[in-house]
């Protein structure tokens, strides 16, 4: 692969999903880097305090025409960060983050945009497991049919994990105990990133360091990934014990995932466990098997999920969101 230098000069970046977990992390990286920023928002009142002062802010959503036109108007490199983890159900995952994929690629072309970095995930690997993972596999084709004239690149994280997040909460919860409950099975093997080196790929990624025309994996580089006791023996090292893991048997967790579905249709309100996520949870293998980001040779995780658990864990504790240790 022939070497790639970044952009000399700083970008126009427009972004999406900036309060969310990973574009928030993201957003304050490519400030730090001097990058000309222009963020997506829904609400406003949803802004970290730490969003960067100098980032000019668009208020709507991805289905608002006007909103995104506005977004991508002066924009050189757009990152699209946003989109549903949770959904009534399968059609509704289709509308966020395909539709939405579709919105942003579109408005995009129509502002000739020369690069276009979408944050996909590893379930899009598994289209059949859930509505989720079909969305995420629709998305990437999209972006593949649609970016016409631009670079495209797509970024397939597997667990993404680390400070602020509220969806990997329990999980550090339950692996701070002696005694951790989790779901899954023994021989069952997961790859894992944290937030921070996800970012830092993403901007690789926005500058132009990576090849476009190419959807990446991403780890944290560990070999064959992670089994849960591999994760509970690296989370022991910064707790002076290692948890025993115990697996919820898949029945229970499938029989509550379909009970999550029926109250998502009775209530109209998104469920994060359903039959499909329990599938997700189940699935066998979630180690990374495409081309890996790191061996571009422009980005490399710093951190692995010993180091990371015990910064997660330390953030948690700090901001009241596990008792202190």
């Amino acid at each position: 692969m022939p070497s790639r230098q970044a952009h000399p000069a700083p970008l126009r970046i427009a972004i999406t999903g900036v309060t969310g977990f990973v574009g928030s992390h993201l957003v304050r990286q490519l400030a730090a880097r001097g990058h000309d920023i222009t963020a997506l928002v829904r609400d406003r009142s949803r802004l970290s305090k730490k969003f960067p002062a100098s980032a000019v802010v668009v208020e709507g959503a991805l289905d608002d025409t006007q909103a995104l036109d506005e977004l991508v108007g002066r924009a050189e490199v757009v990152v699209h960060v946003a989109g549903a983890i949770k959904a009534i159900d399968a059609a509704r995952f289709m509308a966020v983050n395909a539709d939405g994929t579709r919105a942003v690629v579109e408005a995009a072309g129509r502002a000739d945009v020369t690069r276009f970095v979408h944050v996909s995930s590893l379930a899009a690997r598994e289209p059949a497991l859930s509505g989720y993972c079909a969305s995420k596999a629709a998305a990437e084709s999209i972006v593949a049919g649609a970016a016409g004239d631009m670079e495209w690149i797509c970024v397939r994280p597997p667990a993404v994990y680390g400070p602020g997040d509220r969806a990997t909460l329990p999980l550090v919860q339950q692996l701070s105990r002696r005694h951790a409950i989790l779901t899954g099975t023994h021989d069952q093997r997961i790859s894992l990133l944290h937030v921070e080196d996800l970012a830092s790929g993403l901007v690789a990624a926005a500058e132009g360091l990576v090849e476009g025309g190419t959807v990446y994996e991403a780890d944290d580089a560990t070999v064959n990934g992670y089994s849960w006791q591999d994760v509970a023996t690296a989370a022991g090292r910064s707790l002076g014990f290692t948890p025993r893991v115990h697996l919820l048997p898949r029945p229970i967790v499938q029989m509550a995932g379909t009970a999550g579905a029926m109250m998502a249709g009775i209530t109209g309100k998104a469920q994060i466990l359903t039959a499909g996520k329990a599938r997700e949870l189940y699935h066998a293998d979630w180690v990374i098997k495409g081309v890996r980001l790191d061996a571009t040779g422009h980005w490399q995780a710093r951190r692995k999920f010993d180091e990371g658990f015990a910064d997660t864990l330390r953030w948690y504790r700090a901001h009241g969101w596990l008792p202190a240790g």
